[in-house]
């Protein structure tokens, strides 16, 4: 069965093709040089979705695009000699092609991913391939969409992401060290200065929001606030969960028992 590799298991997504390690020579990342092996007891809190180009500005082409498109990407991480750091060049766990079909190369809870800095540790990384002048097709954005949700759905990680348009040039402040009090899905953008507006776009997240992805300020710590009052609500029924406003994986189970869908709260009980 085709599907993303988590935790060695396959998991498959409803309407998307998946191209897994085994199904194709060039479907991997080179530990060593744009990966390694994540560190026991890192829990994943973070989906960061990038665009391959990141260019100015976004243009999403009706319909479905060239085939074969991640094979590029993925030969591009293992060649390239590293520009930052010598054999420790990018790369990410998963790269959608421009006709919908997903890359996933590595498996996306076992193997760390250079790709977004310091939140590295506990982040997945995802790609959305685009062509010069900002040019994306929608069967590519489709499928990103699918997936990211499907892969938060399958690690925990509660659907939530900035709020529209509040991206304002530069990263947020609380991802200086990586974010490890931020859980939800990113842009690149929200992580570093190098990239911008583009890496990943608009689109992509006005997608997730009309697909009910809980929008947050996170520069004023809006999520931390909300999640306290929801873990002190769980509290009252006996759970005993720490109030700290992280919805981490005791509060993703606690959601669970309460009837969650997944643990998710955007996803609502069942």
């Amino acid at each position: 069965m085709p599907g993303l590799l988590i935790n060695g298991q396959l998991v498959s997504v409803d309407g998307v093709s998946i191209v897994s390690p085994g199904d194709d020579p060039d479907c991997y990342l080179t530990l060593g040089k744009d990966s390694m092996h994540r560190p026991q007891g890192v829990w994943l809190r973070q989906l960061t979705l990038h665009k391959t180009i990141a260019d100015d500005p976004e243009q999403v082409q009706p319909g479905v695009g060239p085939a074969d498109g991640p094979r590029a990407t993925a030969k591009f991480w293992q060649e390239s000699d590293g520009v930052r750091a010598p054999k420790r060049n990018g790369g990410a766990h998963l790269v959608t092609g421009e006709d919908g079909v997903v890359w996933c190369l590595c498996d996306l809870e076992l193997i760390e991913a250079w790709h977004a800095t310091v939140s590295n540790p506990w982040s997945i990384g995802f790609e959305t391939r685009e062509h010069a002048g900002g040019l994306c097709w929608q069967a590519s954005l489709d499928a990103t969409v699918k997936t990211s949700l499907a892969i938060c759905r399958a690690v925990g990680i509660q659907l939530q992401m900035p709020k529209l348009g509040s991206y304002n040039g530069h990263p947020i402040p609380r991802m200086t060290h990586g974010g490890p009090d931020m859980v939800g899905i990113f842009g690149h953008r929200n992580n570093t200065e190098d990239r911008g507006k583009w890496d990943p776009g608009e689109r992509l997240f006005e997608m997730l929001a009309d697909l009910g992805v809980e929008q947050f300020d996170f520069a004023r710590c809006e999520d931390l606030a909300v999640w306290r009052d929801r873990q002190t609500q769980l509290n009252t029924k006996g759970y005993g969960l720490t109030v700290d406003g992280i919805p981490g994986p005791a509060t993703v189970e606690a959601l669970k028992s309460e009837g969650y869908v997944d643990g998710l709260w955007a996803l609502g009980k069942g």
